[in-house]
């Protein structure tokens, strides 16, 4: 289990999506904190230890480069690893994400196995021992 012990706030406002994903993360050891809104990530992030962010960019009320400034505001969030996820490709979406501060951007649909593997680079370092980004 390439994920346990590790606690993942998942963001994603498509119920199947997040059901789908939730259920991967936890299948892989992670205890996932899935949330559908900005609203309910924000509430369900209290008072709580997450080791990595996993946020959709297009949310309601919303998008993820905000919730991910509001969870920067936290102390005990503020330098944990963010992976932004999204239906679009171009340049502009991953130079925004970069700018709020998420570690790495991946297109949808993401590959189980490359959303795991991105988890793990983020949370243990890559090869070298670096966090991998963009």
């Amino acid at each position: 289990m390439r994920l346990a012990q590790l606690t993942v706030l998942l963001v994603e406002d498509d119920v199947d999506n997040l059901e789908l994903l939730a259920m991967c993360l936890e299948g892989e050891g992670a205890t996932v904190l899935a949330a559908g809104s900005i609203a309910a990530a924000l509430a369900m992030s209290i008072d709580r230890q997450v080791d990595v962010v996993v946020a959709d960019m297009e949310l309601p009320a919303g998008d993820g480069c905000g919730l991910l400034q509001q969870l920067r505001t936290r102390p005990a969030l503020a330098r944990t690893p963010a992976l932004a996820i999204s239906g679009y490709s171009r340049d502009e979406w991953r130079s925004q994400a970069t700018t709020a501060g998420f570690d790495r951007y991946e297109v949808k649909p993401v590959p189980m196995d490359s959303l795991v593997e991105a988890i793990v680079c983020l949370t243990q370092g890559g090869e070298d021992g670096e966090n991998v980004t963009f």
